[in-house]
Parts: structure tokens; sequence; C-alpha cells
């Protein structure tokens, strides 16, 4: 399984959401956040 795409969403005032999904067509969720630190975060991936 590769992964074709990953996708941050930045929901004010500090949520992070992170959408990955493979060239086989699955779809996956996370929310890749320390409090606060989002912006943090999203600068890493």
């Amino acid at each position: 399984m590769k992964i074709k795409n990953i996708e941050l969403f930045k929901v004010p005032p500090r949520w992070l959401f992170l959408k990955i999904t493979t060239e086989s067509g699955i779809v996956g969720w996370g929310e890749p956040v320390i409090e606060g630190k989002a912006d943090t975060v999203a600068a890493a991936f």
C-alpha cells in the first residue's frame, strides 16, 4: 500500500486534521496535534 496524497486541514482556533489517501483509494483521517501547537505540527509535515 502506497500513500498517494496527504492533506492538512487547520480548523481555528487550534485543531489540525490530517487526511491520507492511498493509491488503492483507502482514506484515513487523524488528528496530529499537540494542544495549542497546530502551526508547529503542520510545519513538521
